[in-house]
């Protein structure tokens, strides 16, 4: 009796749980791999944070954060480096596939920035509002910044193009001042490449978290 007791408890600790923190999985055969890139690229879209947990044909367990999706290939980081999935049969991939899981926790809230003008710590501002169960926060739109140079903007943009899924795109430099566009873009990398700039900014925040925490205006919530 007490075994079973122990059970049941067990059951209903897992169930609640589930519903204070919301976890997706979808498992896919390596063979499924257009199938499972597709939904990883359209959960991206939505700013979601997207991982992957992949056993190989020959019985590794691979875990990375996806970079992007497209086809019958996933490109995911892993410690840093990015490295391609493909399915079972793969020729171009580094990783050959037999299962694939995809995995997204929480929701997307997507808030309005409105224009707000930073010195020092641009974006920082937000970090008061991350908690245990916030999984990225995102930013796109536009941004002016006073005093940065070509190098500077350079690194800004290769962080955002080829560490993460996002992108900047320079729209004018005039002297030492940039206005740039931001999409998707992590805002702890705009904190490292902003810190010590005056900018001023206004767009969208989509914030993957299990509950709403900014007090900004709530556009829309995504579930997976």
């Amino acid at each position: 009796m007490d075994k079973y007791k122990l059970v049941v408890t067990l059951i209903i600790i897992i169930a609640l749980g589930g519903i204070i923190l919301t976890k997706v999985a979808k498992h896919y055969e390596g063979g499924e791999i257009y199938e499972a890139a597709n939904d990883a690229m359209n959960l991206l879209s939505k700013g979601f944070n997207v991982s992957v947990e992949v056993i190989t044909v020959d019985g590794r367990k691979i875990s990375g954060e996806v970079f992007s999706a497209k086809g019958s290939e996933i490109t995911i980081i892993v410690n840093g480096t990015k490295v391609s999935v493909g399915g079972p049969s793969a020729t171009r991939e580094e990783i050959k596939a037999k299962y694939i899981k995809v995995i997204t926790r929480g929701k997307v809230y997507v808030y309005e920035v409105p224009g707000t003008e930073d010195s020092g710590k641009p974006f920082f501002r937000y970090e008061k509002y991350r908690t245990k169960d916030t999984y990225s926060m995102r930013f796109s739109g536009l941004i002016y910044i006073e005093n940065i140079s070509l190098i500077e903007v350079g690194k800004l943009k290769y962080s955002a193009d080829y560490l993460t899924f996002g992108s900047i795109t320079i729209k004018e430099i005039h002297g030492n001042n940039a206005i740039i566009w931001a999409n998707y873009v992590p805002i702890e990398i705009l904190e490292e490449h902003l810190k010590g700039k005056r900018v001023f900014y206004y767009g969208t925040l989509y914030v993957n978290s299990e509950k709403r925490t900014l007090p900004l205006r709530l556009i829309e919530v995504r579930a997976p």
